[in-house]
This record gives structure tokens, C-alpha cells and sequence, in this order.
């Protein structure tokens, strides 16, 4: 494999070498040849009777070899394309030189394109990542329009776009056809002036009419060009663009990029990224974070030179970027990495999540942390924030799984996901890991939860045990109740919580039992596997709020008037600062309160208070079944 790679890398630069060879070849004979001494306007104005002649007497291959040398001389940036298009003007009129300088103007561009492309972007990208880069997020920013505005304005020299859009990931494709399109005005007006030079047979004729007009056009043009821009951008500019222009301009206060060179773990997930990431930017133009930084690959590439700049305590590690690039990669495992090693080396100040750590130390305490004595097979464990904020709900949850479950026991500890997320990883794995093996000890096989972050964690270290939500075991038993609307609103929207946005099975499962309460459910942009962070993510909102609530702010737009449900209680706290919110419990056993914004929902310190109520009623119901006994 390593010698197949290798062939690879040396053909690709023999095939450089080979091209390389060829350009020097092709310059050194247009100025051997003088090619560049006969393309000044003085000798085309003196040939013009001549070339004229020529085009009468064969009109396609005049053309032809017109086109031949006008592709030469674009894609190499040598001297002689000004003249060549005065001269189309002069010999084919405005009309006819405007298309045929159109179309070879286009297709040399795109050719000087594709050379720098071939020759310069790897050595570019490797020297400059984060140069590149920012000529990549203002593709993203604007797609094709960040061309065609360059193109549009003459006074940005044409070689030089054709050279730095060589650097970017844009399909070549698209850069020929914005190129045809913004270039066209702009060389109409330069063809027209040329049909006018051409008319000339007296220095008078320069004060006619027609050459005055052509010679207002050529310095009007980009000046109406430039004011038309900017009046576009102003007017077509929404309020989420305008807002997560002010979060890119917000930034943290002090920064928590590790260090020095990358641990063994970045380092391989960089190399992964690095030669997998071919920077389509499909992840860059929904994500606050990537449009700072850049692409994943030029993002990789600094970490492997050891110039990293990114903070990975920005990301919100909702892997948004993984569920949208067609390499199916991960770069939320490069950032948690990142993460990783600035806890190893002591570059981010923890204090700064003191809250969040504090918040998961309680709910693992003695205090708070509750596990039946007699171990159930199967145990509901609701997390932190659901049994804090919705204690009534939870244990309707309870009662509805036990109809299935008999024997079902509650579970009242952290799954410590915060730490895992601020890359405490030694502690993650030490104090879930004894969850873990206290569960298993007691015989329990099958743990449901109703935190999507419990999810995720048992489902990936949970070992032997069974983990489940209690949304599918609710929805496998739901009577469907068609045609019945509760509450004043029967359409509603769901924000599927980023870290379920490959479960398939749970996203349908809550959406059966939405509709099964006789609800419609309108698909909302950016949902399921696509779904994005409500903000709560990565603990960003302790680092950088812009971020967060850059993310908040796009749920709020994208749900628009209709009621937001989700089914994280996470994700409906920070979004019901911002949006109508519902949990999903509520929808199911309060509708009418629910939908008419009237559920009660506890804030801290209640959520402590009712967590430790909670305990207590689990503590009674376990006295009464020994009593029963």
C-alpha cells in the first residue's frame, strides 16, 4: 500500500515537472519569436488593413487562430490581451468581438485557473493554510456571487483572481460559467471602445460622439459596478446574516489553543482530515465556528506544522460537519482532541466551566445519586436536568414504562458527559466507567434513558448494557389518534438534539408519538441527520456566547411561528430563553398546558429541591415494596 501511495505521489510530480517544463517552453518562444514586440497597440494599428484582409478572405480560420493566440496569452499572463480584445472590437464589431471575447476570455481564465490549481495550491496550502482559508469562507459566505462581484469590478486584475481562485476548493465548472457571466458587461464595454478605436481615420474622430460614449462607459463602468454591489449585499443581507456577522466579530477574551506540538491522538485525527478533506466548504457555510477558522483541511494542516491558531473550546462538537461532508468524516473528533491536550498540557483554565463541573459533582454526590438496592434488569435512568427541571413528567415516564418493565427501577446519577465534552477524559472514564460496573453488578441488562447526552454515552461505553430510549419504548406502544388536535395549535416543529442526528429510530419514534396526540409535524430546515446545536453544545456558551447563540438564533428562524419540540431538556432550556419550547413528556401527558406555553418548568435552585424530592419518592416506593414483602 505505502509503495502504491508513493508511485502515486511520484507520478503526480513528474506530471507537474513535465507541465512546469512545458509553460517555460511556451514563454520562452513567444518572446524568442517577438510575439510579444508584434501584440502593442501601435502594431496592430498599423496591421489593421492587413488583418482585416485576412478575416475577409478566410473568417474561420482568422478566428481560430485568434482564439489560439488569445489562449496562450490569458492563461500565462502574457503581455498582449488588452490589445487582442481592442483589436476583436476593431475587426469583428461590438456585437460579434464581445462573444468571442466572451467565450476565450472565460476559457483561458479557467485555464489559468486549472494551472494554479495544479501547480500551486498544494505548495500554497502547505506554506499558508489560513490564507487560503479565507478566501475559502468568503466562498462560503457568498457562494458564487463572491466571484461574480470580482468579476464584475474591473479594477481587481483578472490574472490575479484567476490565480488565487486556483487556490480554493470552488468546482471549475462553476468558475467558468460565474466568469462568463460576471466578465460579460465589462468586456462589452472594452469591445465597444475597441470598435470605436478602429473607426478612427483622424485624431478629430476621438472627439465624436460614439468614441465619447465609449470612453464614459470604460470609466463609469466600474464605479456603477461597485455602487450596485454594495446596494445588493445591503438589501438581500437577512438578520441571521447580519447577526452572525457581529458573532464573528465577537471572540473570547483569552484563548485555549494547546500548545506546541500535537499529541499522538490529534496528530492522527489531523492526518485523517488532512488527507481526506477535499474542502467542498459544505460543512463551512452553516458553521459560525469553521466560517472563523476555515476549512477542516486548512484547519488540519496547521495543527500537523505546528502553527495551529483554533480554539477548540469554540466548537460545539455537534458534528455537524461530519453528518454533511460526502468523505464521511469527523472533524468534531480532531476539536475533541484538541480538547484532550489542552487538559493534558494545561492550556484552558477550567475554571471558566467551574458551573457545568460543579453541576455534574452534585448529581454524582451521595446526595443526589439515587440506585435501587435490589437491582432491577432494567433501570429508566432520566439524567440531570429532566428530573431537575420536570420532576412531575419524569415520573409520568416512569409509570408509563413500568406498564411495560414491572420490575422497573429509577436511576439517579451524571453521566458525566460534561467532562467527557470538556476533554477530561481520564475522568470521564474513571466515574462512568464505575456506573457502569455498579449497574452491571446488580444484574441490570438494559438501561432506557431520556437525555439524548445519557444516549450517546451509554451507547459508547455502556459495554454490556442495553441502552434504549424511552421515546421507542413508549412510541412501539402508542395508540395513533388521527384527527385529534389538542390545544390551541396543531402544527408544531421538532429539534432533533445533535447528539441523536443518526438515530433514525428515536427521531421517528418522537415523531409517532407527536402525531399520534393528532399534531402535524412540519419538517423544519436542518433536521435529523442534518439537524444543528441548540447552542448548549460543547459547553461554547461558558467560552464564547456569540457562538452559542449563533446556533440558537438559526433554530429560532428555522421553526419560525410554529412551537419548537424537542426532546432533550438541554435543548429546550436554552432555546425557550429565545423560542415557544416544549419537551416532548410534556406534549404527552399535559398537551393542553403544554401547547398554550403554560408548563411548568423549574430553575435552579428548585431543580436541586425537587431532584432531591424526587430521590425521596423513590426512596418511599422502595420501602413499600419490602413492606409488601
Amino acid at each position: 500500500m505505502e509503495r502504491f501511495v508513493c508511485n502515486v505521489e511520484i507520478s503526480v510530480f513528474a506530471k507537474r515537472i513535465l507541465l512546469g517544463l512545458g509553460i517555460v517552453v511556451v514563454v520562452g518562444l513567444f518572446f524568442g519569436l517577438q510575439l510579444h514586440e508584434r501584440l502593442t497597440f501601435e502594431a496592430i494599428k498599423a496591421s489593421q488593413t492587413h488583418f482585416q484582409e485576412l478575416f475577409q478572405t478566410n473568417p474561420l480560420r482568422f478566428v481560430l487562430g485568434f482564439l489560439a493566440i488569445y489562449l496562450i496569452v490569458v492563461p500565462l499572463n502574457l503581455p498582449g490581451a488588452t490589445v487582442l480584445g481592442l483589436l476583436a472590437g476593431a475587426l469583428f464589431g461590438a456585437v460579434t468581438g464581445t462573444i468571442i471575447i466572451s467565450f476565450a476570455s472565460s476559457i483561458g481564465a479557467t485555464m489559468a485557473c486549472m494551472l494554479s490549481r495544479l501547480l500551486l495550491r498544494d505548495w500554497v496550502k502547505h506554506k499558508f493554510p489560513q490564507a487560503v482559508s479565507r478566501v475559502d469562507q468568503g466562498i462560503a459566505r457568498e457562494g458564487a456571487f463572491y466571484l461574480f462581484s470580482m468579476r464584475l469590478i474591473p479594477a481587481i486584475p483578472f490574472f490575479m483572481i484567476n490565480l488565487v481562485m486556483g487556490l480554493t476548493a470552488m468546482r471549475l465548472r462553476t468558475f467558468y460559467w460565474v466568469s462568463q457571466l460576471g466578465m460579460l458587461p465589462g468586456t462589452f464595454v472594452f469591445v465597444n471602445a475597441g470598435s470605436e478605436l478602429g473607426r478612427l481615420t483622424s485624431p478629430a474622430g476621438i472627439f465624436s460622439t460614439r468614441m465619447l460614449i465609449a470612453f464614459a462607459l470604460l470609466g463609469l463602468f466600474p464605479l456603477v459596478a461597485k455602487k450596485t454591489l454594495n446596494w445588493y449585499r445591503r438589501k438581500s443581507q437577512t438578520a441571521d446574516d447580519k447577526a452572525e456577522e457581529g458573532y464573528l466579530e465577537s471572540a473570547p477574551l483569552v484563548s485555549f489553543t494547546p500548545q506546541g506540538a500535537p499529541n499522538a491522538e490529534a496528530a492522527r485525527e489531523a492526518q485523517t482530515i488532512a488527507s481526506g478533506c477535499n474542502a467542498c466548504m459544505a460543512c463551512v457555510t452553516m458553521c459560525p465556528f469553521l466560517a472563523k477558522y476555515g476549512t477542516p483541511a486548512a484547519i488540519a494542516a496547521g495543527i500537523l506544522a505546528e502553527t495551529n491558531r483554533v480554539d477548540p473550546f469554540e466548537c460545539s462538537l455537534c458534528n455537524f460537519c461530519g453528518a454533511v461532508c460526502p468523505e464521511k468524516l469527523s472533524p468534531a473528533d480532531m476539536f475533541l482532541a484538541l480538547r484532550r491536550q489542552a487538559v493534558e498540557t494545561g492550556s484552558v483554565d477550567l475554571s471558566r466551566f467551574a458551573p457545568l463541573i460543579k453541576y455534574e459533582q452534585r448529581g454524582h454526590s451521595d446526595l443526589f445519586a439515587w440506585y435501587p438496592p435490589e437491582g432491577p434488569r432494567t433501570v429508566f435512568f432520566p439524567g440531570c436536568t429532566l428530573p431537575g427541571t420536570r420532576p412531575g413528567i419524569t415520573w409520568r415516564f416512569f409509570e408509563q414504562l413500568s406498564q411495560t418493565f414491572p420490575d422497573l427501577g429509577m436511576v439517579l446519577d451524571c453521566c458525566h458527559k460534561p467532562s467527557h465534552d470538556l476533554g477530561r477524559q481520564e475522568y470521564f472514564l474513571e466515574r462512568f466507567q464505575a456506573i457502569r460496573d455498579r449497574l452491571v453488578e446488580q444484574g441490570v441488562t438494559e438501561v432506557i434513558v431520556a437525555c439524548p447526552n445519557c444516549y450517546k454515552v451509554f451507547a459508547k461505553y455502556g459495554g454490556p448494557l442495553k441502552t434504549t430510549t424511552v421515546y421507542e419504548v413508549l412510541a412501539r406502544n402508542a395508540q395513533p389518534r388521527p384527527g385529534r388536535q389538542v390545544g390551541p395549535v396543531g402544527q408544531v416543529v421538532v429539534h432533533d438534539p445533535c447528539p441523536l442526528r443518526h438515530e433514525e429510530a428515536v427521531q421517528e419514534a418522537v415523531r409517532t408519538l407527536l402525531t399520534g396526540q393528532g399534531l402535524t409535524v412540519r419538517k423544519m430546515k436542518n433536521s435529523g441527520k442534518r439537524t444543528l446545536c441548540c447552542g448548549e453544545g460543547g459547553a461554547v456558551g461558558f467560552h464564547h456566547p456569540g457562538f452559542a447563540k449563533a446556533w440558537g438564533d438559526k433554530r429560532k428562524i428555522a421553526a419560525g411561528d410554529d412551537r419548537i419540540v424537542t426532546y432533550c431538556a438541554g435543548c429546550a432550556g436554552f432555546l425557550g430563553r429565545i423560542a415557544s419550547v416544549s419537551h416532548v413528556g410534556e406534549i404527552l401527558f399535559e398537551p393542553e398546558k403544554a401547547l398554550a406555553g403554560r408548563s411548568r418548568v423549574s430553575k435552579a435552585p428548585m431543580t436541586y429541591v425537587n431532584r432531591l424530592l424526587l430521590k425521596r419518592r423513590l426512596q418511599r416506593m422502595q420501602q413499600g415494596r419490602q413492606s409488601c414483602r
